[in-house]
């Protein structure tokens, strides 16, 4: 990450903003959790209430479980 040209001088009390989230970071590990459950919800999954990790499905009969 470096700052925009005009803002090159340093100082402490300056924040940066971060305006869209980066692979690594906890930000982005949070929207991953949540674009992959809304993903799994649309195709009519639940999640497992003991391991948040565990998705199933009822579809035709058929018993679908998947882990990520």
């Amino acid at each position: 990450m470096k700052q925009l040209r005009g803002f090159e001088e340093e100082r402490d009390e300056y924040v940066w903003e971060l305006n869209k989230t980066l692979y690594g970071t906890m930000q982005e590990a949070y929207n991953w959790a949540k674009n992959l459950d809304r993903t799994f919800e649309g195709h009519r999954y639940y999640k497992s209430k003991t391991d948040p990790q565990i998705y199933s499905c009822v579809f035709e009969n058929e018993f679908m479980l998947t882990s990520t």
